[in-house]
């Protein structure tokens, strides 16, 4: 058992790199894609379950419950999950980008950030605590605002009806949080804490089995249509990289650096698989989300650089 514990800490040390070369391997691997196609909404749930089970939920409604700060958050979240995919449609649109490539990024945009946000923001020194409270809130309001401004955007492009949507978002978000709880509450709060780096260990490994089936038929769809996978890639650059470059301007300005950071990070990093897991099989979203993990999982490696190299110029 220590040995375990002691190799799934020596990975949670490194858990940018694990989730760096994870990725890397998972378009090499397309048997096991294949296998775990099927798996992929379970696969949503363990990485929620994973990633919440390091959460206080009880005293992060606490703290977060307070009126001025729930109305903070909540303007956040608005904002993350309907202003946002709104002006991305609007801009998009008018660009006269094709329309399965437009729904793939309304998909993204309508998303909460992905769950392992906060970490990634300890990680890096930004501010987790506003992270974890804005990560917690959008995607508990998910089910109920995502499907439905997807809808009002796209209309008739939904393949899905809004209730329908709603349901199958509501079930994985609600069957990973109530796994969470259930796990911490096995497990005790103490005993994850004191195996922090271990825990860390196992997330990596989740993500990374989550990732694996989202390059199901990735080299088939490149190489048939090599110029739109490359134009593909680009808009994931621009929809993962341009949101974290846009609110870290707008926010610095009138925040904290720390939590300007979050705020770009979330921005641009959305559980877009979870949209792919709910909705039915499209080899452009297909494409589109399995392009869209290089660059959000290379982000601590980036972004770490970016912050170190900023502190090192505001030392001297």
């Amino acid at each position: 058992m220590m040995d375990v514990l002691r190799v799934l800490s020596w990975l949670g040390a490194r858990g940018r790199w694990v989730l760096a070369v994870g990725v890397l391997l998972a378009t090499l691997l397309p048997s096991l894609s294949a296998f775990l196609r099927p798996y992929l909404a379970p696969l949503v749930v363990l990485v929620l379950c994973v990633s919440m089970a390091r959460m206080d939920l009880p005293a992060l409604a606490r703290r977060a419950g307070r009126p001025r700060r729930l109305a903070a958050l909540a303007a956040w979240a608005l904002g993350l999950t309907v202003l946002t995919p709104a002006v991305v449609w609007a801009g998009a649109g008018a660009a006269g980008l094709p329309e399965p490539q437009l729904a793939a990024l309304v998909y993204t945009f309508v998303a909460p950030p992905i769950v392992s946000a906060p970490a990634l923001c300890l990680m890096l020194g930004l501010e987790a605590g506003f992270a974890l409270e804005l990560t917690v809130l959008a995607s508990l309001i998910n089910p109920f605002v995502g499907p439905t401004v997807a809808t009002l955007l796209l209309g008739e492009a939904v393949p899905l009806d809004a209730v329908d949507l709603t349901i199958r978002i509501a079930v994985m978000i609600g069957i990973g949080t109530a796994a969470a709880v259930a796990l911490r509450r096995l497990l005790g709060p103490e005993r994850i804490a004191r195996h922090g780096s271990a825990f860390d260990g196992v997330a990596a490994i989740v993500v990374v089995l989550f990732v694996i089936p989202l390059f199901h038929g990735f080299w088939d769809v490149v190489a048939a249509r090599p110029w739109f996978a490359f134009g593909t890639f680009a808009l994931v650059l621009a929809a993962n990289w341009g949101p974290q470059v846009a609110m870290a301007l707008g926010a610095g300005r009138a925040a904290e650096p720390g939590l300007a950071g979050a705020a770009a990070l979330m921005w641009g990093n959305r559980n877009a698989g979870m949209y792919l897991a709910a909705l039915p099989p499209d080899p452009v979203f297909g494409l589109y989300v399995a392009f869209y993990q290089l660059p959000m999982l290379f982000t601590p490696l980036v972004l770490g650089r970016v912050l170190s190299g900023r502190r090192a110029a505001v030392g001297r």
